[in-house]
């Protein structure tokens, strides 16, 4: 099948924008310019509170002004941004880099997909467009695998902070093929009230879609959670340098495969219950590294993180199975922009609580908190949801 221009545009976009060559190391980076790990993850902090705050706002600006626009004016931004990253050393300066970073992503969050649907639906050729996504989120996680591998052996060659110029350049590379290449025809507007409006009633009215939040934010803490701990955890492995990167990539490949097998994997005990069990069981055994020897802790902590590798492959795809089952239709884009906001939000106040108890208590205990946190959240309902499902069965 002969791809369209707009199209493959697109899939170069997604590999562009996600070529984040420091992502492996990025907390290691700040730590190596004299930061504590909560301090660190302070940072994160500030970019996940940007994010959800400016998720909504952003599906309404790219509606109102041009989805296209929107992506290239996020592309700068964000190339900008990691710029400024490499380049400063003042936490003042971090924080609002961080911020600006989440702002971005807002601003990409979803755009190019509808971008490229309604380009795609206007010719008719939806099955096309289910390809190109496809191709697309495929680019974005090699894109993430591949540049995290280089990226750690140019950190060795060079500095740390070097990698963050690539990823710079990399996405700065995004922005001429989105204005030259994608197209964007006729789109229908929309307004902050009605947005906000939509929001509103969809929380106050939809009991399921409510529960639903609740855990996608519990669920994302564990998973954005789990996605950090990979970097001091290998550190208090004492992980060389030089195999993070690698190590990375092969956790990105097992998250990719995991997400094209999502049915499979939660065939036996539902959605939710395969994802919480998942989290609980990868941070239980990352708990348990700490106190083992040195091989046998590199051993049961790449066991954790690879449970938490399929878990995180699979966190999207049931978010939006779940999310599309429960809205309506006429709110559907606002729901999913609702559900990132609560996850994003929910982390962005767990994690510099989750680095103070690494840097003070250690791994294990910070594993165990989240372990607490998943189960104490979410354990209730699913035992309601269970037994729920179990009646049905039995019912004539």
């Amino acid at each position: 099948m002969r791809l369209e221009p707009f199209g493959l545009a697109f899939i170069f976009f997604r590999f562009s924008r996600n070529s984040y060559f420091h992502v492996a190391f990025s907390v290691l980076y700040f730590q190596s310019l004299g930061f504590s790990l909560a301090t660190a993850l302070s940072l994160e902090s500030f970019y996940y509170i940007a994010k959800a705050g400016f998720e909504v706002p952003c599906g309404v600006l790219a509606d109102s002004i041009g989805r296209k626009l929107t992506l290239i004016l996020g592309s700068l931004l964000a190339a900008s941004c990691y710029l400024g990253l490499g380049l400063c050393d003042q936490y003042w300066q971090m924080m609002l880099f961080e911020a600006g970073l989440g702002l971005s992503m807002s601003m990409a969050s979803g755009t190019d997909s509808a971008l490229v649907y309604d380009e795609y639906k206007s010719l008719g050729k939806t099955d096309e467009y289910e390809r190109v996504e496809s191709i697309g989120w495929g680019m974005r996680n090699i894109a993430r695998g591949v540049a995290s591998a280089f990226g750690s052996v140019f950190a060795t060659w060079y500095t740390m902070s070097s990698t963050f110029i690539l990823t710079s350049i990399a996405i700065f590379a995004s922005a001429p093929v989105a204005a030259i290449f994608l197209r964007e025809g006729g789109r229908k507007r929309t307004t902050l009230k009605g947005v906000v409006s939509s929001a509103i009633a969809l929380i106050r009215t939809n009991g399921e879609y409510r529960r639903v939040l609740l855990q996608f934010a519990v669920i994302t803490i564990g998973v954005k959670a789990g996605f950090w701990a990979f970097q001091p955890f290998s550190d208090l492995h004492h992980l060389p340098l030089e195999w993070i990167g690698t190590c990375f990539t092969a956790l990105l490949f097992i998250s990719l495969v995991a997400s094209f097998f999502v049915e499979r994997i939660c065939r036996v005990f539902g959605l939710l219950h395969t994802q919480t069990a998942l989290i609980v069981a990868a941070f239980a055994i990352m708990s348990l590294s700490f106190a083992s020897g040195k091989g046998a802790g590199i051993v049961l902590v790449s066991i954790g993180l690879a449970l938490h590798a399929v878990a995180q492959g699979i966190s999207d795809p049931i978010m939006r199975i779940l999310i599309n089952r429960y809205a309506e239709s006429d709110s559907r884009a606002t729901a999913m922009s609702v559900a990132s906001m609560a996850g994003d939000g929910a982390f962005s106040l767990v994690a510099p609580l989750f680095g103070y108890l690494i840097d003070k208590q250690g791994g294990a205990a910070a594993s165990l908190a989240v372990v607490v946190v998943t189960l104490v959240a979410l354990y209730p309902d699913l035992v309601k949801r269970q037994q729920a499902r179990q009646g049905k069965a039995l019912s004539p």
